[in-house]
């Protein structure tokens, strides 16, 4: 058992390297997309922002901020890998996959460097509270979807396009790394209703103060 689960995270690098190359690209490519248009928020938009994110700070500080509905939390966990591996299923992917990761990585650099924008430095750790701790299990774990996914929709592609009848990427192996990913998503699930409010409280209240 041990060897079959250790093998479910072993795939070849002719596999593995040029859809982690793609789907990485992607993502930065989004993510400087998205902290570029930080800087362009400006005006009336940059004071909308710094008051929607003050309330935010002043609710987090009294206590009265608490974890949003349970399948609204769900959705904003669960859409990302959700399409990840939805799109593992159709030759759509090899297109949707890239502009998927380019999506996610705008709207996550762009949250960020709104916290530093309006806060500086202070920003930074509030920014790793909300983002970071769910976000690094969350986005590690559409990272593993995403590549395999990728990997399988451009098998798919190519019999499609008749470039030959390689063997079906659904395997064991595939559908445990999925098990694993749905596991990492359930820990960050409880970081971010149970832990991630505690920790922002505490903090909002020295951003405030200073």
């Amino acid at each position: 058992m041990r060897r079959a689960v250790g093998g479910a995270w072993n795939v070849p690098e002719e596999r593995i390297l040029p859809a982690l190359a793609v789907i990485s690209v992607s993502f930065l490519v989004g993510g400087l997309a998205g902290s570029l248009m930080s800087t362009f928020v400006g005006g009336a938009g940059q004071e909308s922002l710094r008051n929607y994110l003050e309330v935010f700070l002043v609710s987090a500080q009294s206590g009265e901020m608490c974890a949003p509905g349970l399948a609204v939390q769900l959705w904003d966990l669960l859409r990302w890998p959700a399409a990840a591996l939805l799109l593992g299923f159709t030759a759509l992917g090899v297109l949707g996959l890239p502009l998927l990761f380019a999506i996610r990585g705008f709207l996550l650099a762009f949250s960020i460097a709104a916290f530093v924008q309006i806060f500086g430095s202070a920003g930074c750790l509030m920014a790793f509270l909300v983002f970071g701790i769910g976000g690094g299990i969350s986005v590690s774990a559409l990272f593993v979807l995403g590549v395999q996914s990728l990997a399988a929709s451009r098998r798919l592609a190519s019999r499609f396009l008749g470039e030959g009848k390689e063997p079906s990427p659904y395997g064991r192996a595939y559908f445990l790394r999925c098990g694993g990913c749905a596991v990492a998503l359930c820990v960050c699930l409880f970081l971010e209703r149970f832990a991630v409010p505690v920790l922002v409280s505490g903090v909002a209240g020295a951003i405030l103060g200073g």
